[in-house]
């Protein structure tokens, strides 16, 4: 498993990934879902299938030289059944497969006594979800994702990252959004700033329930939009330059030949220089918009200090896209179009953040508090991996600043420094949380082709009450950060506690 061993990935994930491919072998999609969700390639998605085959394999069809007996109990079982469930995309023909090999020679409930059970726990996991108390829940993130062309709508608070909101709605306008944030106020959601996209019914939903709600765009979605156009510019440079090279060597064979479609080729060259040319040209041209438009969405100029206002902010993007929209492309022109309709809502952010660094600024000064800035965004910018062709140069960027923040600051550069820090920290300017839940869901919703809201109330109380195994909230739930209640086990939680025997 030489391609698996190389990634990035922990032990315990390594170990999902395997039994993962392997339970979903035979499922269309299984293998990009997995792609996506663990960021491998396709060809060790393979691997780590084939592997977890043969290591059973090896387990079953050898000479096991020990054992360990182990007693398991009705409510060992149902809580197998309810993890499988929810811990993997897994239906429930392959739970059914999947228990007799977990525990051999033990009776395994049937199809129907597995699906009684799985509705038992949607139940319980519905009551749970309801009496959550939402009123510590001022910043969310919402969005919607499709299951078989039905609209699941989603919440997830900023702070600590619950999932306040997932319903399945046979629609996505303001009525479905204003319906589904009124069960969230009744347990006390109390909505202050919404990250968003540009869905017209999350803004009228909002609207209607949480009229004072600062509604602030997602950038994500606006460097994802201009990023998916540029690469398929350069492809389409790339394709151009390729063909004009193709056409060269045709010509120059044909020269030393002295075959009659020399004039033929060289019309042929011509065409496809002026072609190259122009594909080159777009590229440029909206690559350096889409540089601009990213710079214009920053908190702080990275060439002055100045920090910008969300006005300055606001200015720079539209100009940015202005750009675009100026390009002889039509799609560039749509992108630009979207960048400029949503420059107001990236630029609200920095009111909040302008306000609490200028008030920084006034007990420690200016100045530190702009050099302070400036480091923070350099550090997160390679941290990040942003801004890859200012590499070096921003490494040695940081090392003068860093300098410079410690000589004026003083003793209290750590101090200023982690005010810094957790103001930005919380710019709440994108949708990261929702999208990582986005993509822990959209592996469930390929293999069941369709889910129900019952499932979705199992998959919400799994999802808040399960600790996380990577970020800044490493070893916590969402739960627990939520309610400040540690979880010991989410099964019992939703009704189904290990057996009281010893075994």
């Amino acid at each position: 498993m030489t391609r698996l061993m190389r990634t990035d990935l922990s032990t315990s994930d390594k170990v999902d990934l395997a039994s993962t491919a392997l339970v979903l072998q035979k499922n269309y999609g299984a293998t990009t879902a997995l792609r996506e969700v663990f960021g491998v390639s396709r060809p060790t998605v393979y691997e780590a299938e084939k592997t977890a085959e043969a290591v059973l394999k090896r387990y079953f069809e050898g000479e096991i030289t020990s054992t360990t007996q182990i007693l398991v109990d009705d409510a060992q079982l149902k809580r197998a059944i309810v993890a499988l469930r929810t811990l993997s995309p897994t239906a429930i023909r392959p739970i059914e497969d999947l228990l007799p090999i977990l525990y051999p020679s033990v009776h395994t409930p049937s199809y129907g006594i597995i699906q009684q059970i799985l509705v038992e726990a949607e139940n319980n996991a519905a009551i749970f979800n309801k009496k959550s108390d939402l009123s510590q829940i001022h910043v969310g993130a919402v969005d919607e994702m499709f299951s078989q062309g039905d609209p699941v709508l989603a919440g997830v608070d900023l702070e600590t990252g619950y999932l306040f909101l997932l319903s399945l709605e046979d629609s996505r306008g303001g009525d479905d959004w204003e319906e589904t944030l009124v069960q969230g106020k009744n347990q006390g959601l109390s909505l202050e700033i919404v990250v968003k996209d540009a869905a017209r019914g999350i803004s009228d939903g909002v609207n209607r329930v949480f009229p004072n709600a600062e509604q602030r765009d997602d950038c994500f979605h606006a460097h994802y939009e201009m990023s998916k156009r540029r690469l398929v510019l350069e492809r389409r440079a790339y394709g151009a330059i390729s063909q004009e090279f193709e056409i060269q060597n045709k010509l120059k064979k044909a020269q030393q030949k002295g075959l009659d479609s020399l004039e033929k080729l060289e019309t042929n060259l011509k065409t496809a220089s002026r072609r190259c040319v122009h594909a080159i040209k777009i590229h440029d041209l909206f690559e350096q918009a889409m540089r601009e438009a990213q710079e214009a969405m920053e908190f702080v100029d990275l060439q002055t200090g100045q920090i910008r206002t969300a006005l300055e902010m606001r200015t720079a993007i539209e100009a940015a896209a202005e750009k675009m929209r100026a390009m002889n492309d039509e799609k560039c022109v749509k992108v630009g179009s979207y960048i400029f309709n949503r420059a107001p809502g990236l630029s609200l952010y920095m009111n909040d953040i302008a306000k609490q660094l200028n008030t920084l600024a006034e007990w420690h000064g200016t100045e530190i508090v702009q050099i302070a800035s400036v480091v923070w965004r350099l550090v997160d910018d390679l941290r990040e991996g942003r801004r890859q062709w200012f590499r070096s140069q921003n490494k040695k960027h940081l090392m003068g600043a860093y300098h410079h923040f410690l000589q004026l600051a003083g003793k209290q550069a750590d101090t200023i420094f982690a005010v810094v820090d957790t103001i930005l920290t919380k710019r709440f300017r994108a949708s990261s949380a929702i999208e990582g839940f986005n993509a822990a869901l959209r592996p469930h919703l390929y293999v069941h082709k369709g889910v129900s809201q019952g499932f979705l109330n199992l998959f919400q109380a799994y999802f808040n009450l399960r600790k996380r195994r990577w970020g800044p909230r490493k070893g916590t739930s969402a739960y627990e950060c939520l309610t400040g209640n540690q979880i010991v086990d989410w099964l019992s939680l939703i009704g189904f506690p290990p057996s009281s025997t010893l075994h």
